[in-house]
């Protein structure tokens, strides 16, 4: 028979092999045989073959022969018991398979019995039982138990003293059971019987036995070593009737909590007399319960090791409740500076090379190794210290992280025992890894990737092949943002500094810029920005419509260009009316009528209240009287060509008037010209427009309104139900601007149903009317014309001079010095008005702008105007002198935008009528406008005045 020592290594190395998932070493005629509960090919009258496996392990027992592997996978099974008669070179081997754990399970007799077995090794295999013990080996020798889990099912009403958990019986020799964990013993963890021979506990953990956790009655060659032991209320080792053995590196303490009764004294370690000096007991750590003691050798108890060492001579290397034990030891892990730590003996009868959980035995190197035998290093108990390293995740630089930019990834770990020589493995979360020696290591995430939060886990590979972590660290990945930029420029931001506009901006660019610049489209030098947010203000030249761009490049080549549609200037400065020109009477040209193809050039610059400079745009209400010819009169700008725009349409005989913007010459002059005939030209200025800052201080912008009717004598709105008499005012209360203050109104003003021929003024400020007309009609005619009047307190007065007549009113704009309306009360946005070249952009006579044919009845004319020549897209409304012509009844025309049709007129006409007015008109979403023929069929022309920006 070979020698202990040698039975000790052989059983080592072949737990060690069964704990990696191997079976032992097999005679050449070696079956391999299968159990699997859980697949529905299993059978136990069948061969036991991995594609139809028994279904009960009793099966494969009752099957097995000498050499033999049966591999169990995971599930529950029946009791059973084994009787193989093996060899020592061919054994019986139970292994557990597959990484699951088989669960032998009983309510009455043992889990596992092994009765006159020889040779059999059982690894792996956990078993449950219940009142009696789990696992009973009778008559049976050359038993391995190893890497099993023994747990007491239920408390069931036993009678007398519990059944050990495993029981050893007096006539079993050379059982082996390692790295096992025994627990919840309703009696003794582990109990041999009087006669059992070579009986090994190496690196179990027997716990919570509720009387004790080993006991052994007249057992020869029983060895404890490097066990962790914990028992409720009896004694932690238990060696009586003349057992022989050796009890080392074995660490029993109490287990904490549980209330006892009866012994009021248990011993960590008891040894009787009988066995006294059989027993050898060394580099063991023993910490009894309040109540107990350390030792009872002998019949004398002892509280401390160093009296049980000078009494017994044993014990010379114990540890006891003198000494810290960290920690407070179960079949948890050790902490770092534990007493437990390297301090074993390593050549102790059977100590193993692994620990409880297969771990090996290694040296902590910042603890002293006070251990003996050939390695000084192995810790005492169940468990091995391990090396702490711990890998926690990774950080990274920059942060954030951009996909397509290089980030470096650097492991955090904890290594207090200062490993050299690590390998570190970065899984980056995209399917890709890395490997580096330095701990850092760099990558860089596709576009694709952007948007995920991809898990970088780490693991580290010691010098020795142990492998820890992985540690995780989240890790949002950004898209590279598209080089842009929030950019916006707006012009008109006060009448006060008409030519002035803003531009915004905000650069969003991941890379350095290489080029960041505005031009603001002017002709100017672009201007390159030093920030990559804020504004920046310019100052236009003159009035009109400029694209502003910015354009940027950054160091990777990309690059952005932004456009921004600018509208500036000028301010309207409302001057009342003035008379500048009366060919009657020579005012401003000479006392004569203009005729055929006549061009009457009007002074604007240095008139009396018009500044000598500065001035872009006049508005002028112009009026036609003693024509000898149906005929029009054109308005334009002095020094450039006729356009082929019409401002004042009047037959012959008729007095007409029609308010005129039209741009000024550079010489400050405009032209009048007129087409056929002869005919006398009278000019009153209502105001102009200016980039200059004016001396009064009045400058404004426009306020478009929707046409609004606030006047109309003929129903009692804005006034009395009546006429308005011969050499009689009426005061008309308008709306403001918001909660601003209002300078001027944009009125459709409309006479109807006169008693006599006379005419209307507008006005305000003056105790007496001005000389100046706003409207001229004939006795019963019905006449409009837009005027542009100054407001006083949000009051006008209008004029009658002769006979009695109904007047109408309709509101179309207001103007004002503040742009603030963003307030509770409005939400109104004012704007300068740009006045353009005069054009035609309408006639239905010639098919300009639309199908050549007249607007019918109730018909609309839906004109694009934003967009297309001098209007900007932007524009939000356009000036447009607006001339009916010939209708078939009488009709009024209406110029509205969005929304429904208003209610409210432009122009009314008379059956056969030419008539013009200037009209500001808004445009719709689609940068369209629409003109409405109420009655009969009419030629309609629109020629372009000026547009509104903002």
């Amino acid at each position: 028979m070979p020698s202990r020592r040698t039975l000790i290594a052989a059983t080592s190395l072949t737990l060690l092999a069964g704990g990696l998932g191997l079976g032992s070493a097999q005679a050449d005629t070696a079956t391999a045989l299968y159990v699997n509960v859980a697949t529905g090919t299993c059978n136990d009258s069948g061969p036991g073959t991995q594609a139809e496996p028994f279904c009960q392990i009793q099966a494969a027992a009752n099957a097995a022969q000498p050499g033999d592997t049966v591999y169990i996978s995971a599930g529950s099974y029946a009791p059973v018991t084994i009787t193989s008669k093996a060899t020592a070179a061919a054994p019986v081997s139970f292994v557990a398979t597959g990484g699951g754990h088989p669960y032998v399970t009983t309510f009455s007799g043992a889990a596992i019995t092994l009765s006159g077995a020889q040779y059999v090794n059982l690894t792996g295999i956990n078993a449950r039982a219940a009142g009696t013990s789990t696992v009973l080996v009778d008559g049976s020798q050359h038993i391995s138990i190893d890497a099993g889990n023994l747990s007491v099912q239920a408390v069931v009403g036993a009678t007398g003293t519990p059944a050990a958990e495993l029981a050893v019986d007096g006539g079993s020799a050379d059982v082996s059971v390692t790295r096992t964990v025994v627990g919840g013993a309703l009696g003794w963890g582990v109990a041999t019987a009087s006669g059992a021979q070579d009986v090994t506990l190496a690196s179990d953990a027997i716990v919570g036995a509720r009387i004790g956790a080993v006991q052994a009655v007249g057992a020869s060659a029983l060895h404890l070593a490097g066990d962790t032991l914990t028992s409720d209320c009896g004694d932690g080792v238990s060696l009586t009737g003349g057992t022989s053995g050796s009890v080392e590196n074995t660490v029993a303490v109490p287990d904490a909590g549980t209330a006892c009764t009866g012994d009021s004294s248990p011993a960590e370690i008891s040894v009787d007399a009988s066995s006294a000096a059989q027993i050898t007991a060394d580099y063991n750590a023993v910490n009894p319960r309040a109540t107990g003691t350390d030792y009872n050798w002998s019949g004398t108890g002892y509280a401390t090791r160093q009296a049980f060492q000078a009494k017994t001579g044993q014990g010379s290397h114990d540890l006891d409740q003198t000494t810290t034990l960290l920690p407070s030891t179960t079949v948890g892990r050790l902490s770092e500076g534990s007493h437990l730590i390297d301090s074993a003996n390593a050549d102790a009868p059977g100590e193993l090379s692994a620990d409880v959980y297969g771990q090996p035995r290694v040296d902590d190197p910042v603890v002293a190794d006070t251990g003996s035998g050939a390695k000084t290093y192995y810790d005492r108990g169940a468990i091995e210290f391990q090396d702490p390293l711990r890998v926690t995740g990774a950080t990274f630089s920059p942060n954030p992280v951009w996909a397509t930019d290089p980030v470096v990834f650097t492991a955090t770990l904890s290594n207090p025992w200062s490993d050299s020589g690590l390998t570190y493995t970065f899984d980056f979360g995209d399917r890709t890894t890395a490997e580096s020696t330095t701990g850092s290591v760099p990558h860089t995430y596709a576009q694709s990737v952007a948007g995920t939060v991809p898990y970088v886990s780490v693991t580290v590979k010691t010098a020795s092949g142990k492998t820890y972590g992985p540690g995780e660290t989240s890790v949002e990945v950004n898209a590279i943002p598209a080089l842009s930029s929030n950019y916006g420029c707006d012009g008109g931001l006060s009448p006060l500094a008409p030519d002035s506009a803003r531009c915004d901006y905000n650069v969003i660019s991941h890379y350095p810029l290489t080029t960041d610049q505005i031009d603001f489209g002017d002709g100017s030098t672009p201007v390159s920005l030093s920030a990559t947010s804020g504004s920046i203000a310019h100052t236009y030249p003159a009035p009109g419509h400029y694209t502003a761009t910015e354009k940027l490049a950054d160091d990777h080549g990309r690059t952005y260009t932004a456009t921004s549609s600018v509208i500036v200037g000028p301010a309207y400065v409302p001057t009342g009316a003035i008379r500048v020109l009366d060919t009657r009477y020579a005012l401003g040209a000479p006392k004569q009528s203009v005729g055929s193809g006549g061009v009457v050039r009007l002074k604007i610059a240095g008139t009396p209240g018009i500044p000598a400079s500065g001035v872009s745009a006049i508005v002028l209400n112009l009026t036609d009287t003693d024509a000898t010819a149906d005929s029009f009169v054109t308005a334009y700008p002095d020094g450039t060509a006729l356009p082929t725009a019409s401002n004042l349409n009047f037959k012959a005989v008729q007095t007409n008037a029609n308010l005129v913007t039209v741009p000024v010459g550079k010489d400050g002059y405009v032209d009048l010209y007129n087409r056929n005939g002869k005919v006398d030209l009278i000019a009153d200025i209502e105001g102009y427009y200016t980039t200059t800052p004016n001396e009064s201080g009045i400058m404004s912008y426009l306020v478009p309104t929707a046409p609004t009717r606030v006047l109309d004598t003929r129903y009692g709105v804005g006034a009395g139900k009546a006429k308005l008499g011969p050499n009689s005012s009426l005061v008309l209360n308008l709306p403001q601007a918001g909660d601003v203050a209002t300078d001027g109104a944009l009125l459709n003003l409309t006479v109807t149903g006169g008693t006599a021929d006379s005419y209307l003024t507008i006005y305000c400020g003056s105790t007496n009317p001005p000389t100046a007309s706003t409207v001229d009609f004939r006795r019963g005619q019905t006449v409009s014309n837009l005027a542009l009047t100054m407001v006083c307190n949000t009051q006008v007065e209008i004029y009658n001079h002769a006979g009695s007549v109904d007047v109408i009113a309709d509101l179309q704009g207001l103007y004002t010095d503040d742009l603030d309306y963003s307030g509770t009360s409005s939400s109104l946005k004012g704007g300068p008005v740009v006045a353009t070249a005069p054009t035609r952009i309408l006639d239905t006579r010639y098919g300009v702008g639309t199908a050549k044919a007249r607007l019918g009845v109730g018909g609309t004319i839906t004109l694009k105007v934003a967009g297309v020549g001098q209007v900007p897209a932007d524009a939000r409304a356009v000036l447009v002198n607006l001339t009916g012509v010939a209708p078939t009844a009488g009709t009024y025309l209406t110029a509205y935008g969005d929304g429904a049709r208003p209610t409210a007129s432009n122009l009314s006409l008379d059956p056969g009528e030419t008539r013009p007015i200037l009209a500001l008109v808004p445009v719709d979403a689609s940068g369209c406008i629409h003109l409405y023929d109420h009655a009969g069929s009419v030629d309609v022309i629109a020629d372009l005045a000026g547009y509104l920006g903002g």
